[in-house]
């Protein structure tokens, strides 16, 4: 009855290790693919903010009268 209950308890640590583990794993990956997401929307704001930055200069003279 002993080893049953150890066997059982050694069971049940290793499936919470496990599950732990698989959690903290996919944590891992949802933050590492929001952090390329928002590199991706941040080179995107730059690069529409560096061919924008002119746009001003090419409206005609009477749009500022």
């Amino acid at each position: 009855m002993k080893r049953l209950c150890l066997l059982l308890g050694l069971l049940l640590a290793v499936t919470i290790v496990g599950i732990g583990c698989s959690a903290h794993d996919q944590y891992r990956r949802m933050t590492w693919r929001y952090s390329v997401e928002a590199d991706g929307i941040t080179f995107q704001d730059d690069v529409d903010a560096y061919i924008l930055q002119e746009r001003p200069t090419h409206l005609s003279q009477w749009y500022f009268n």
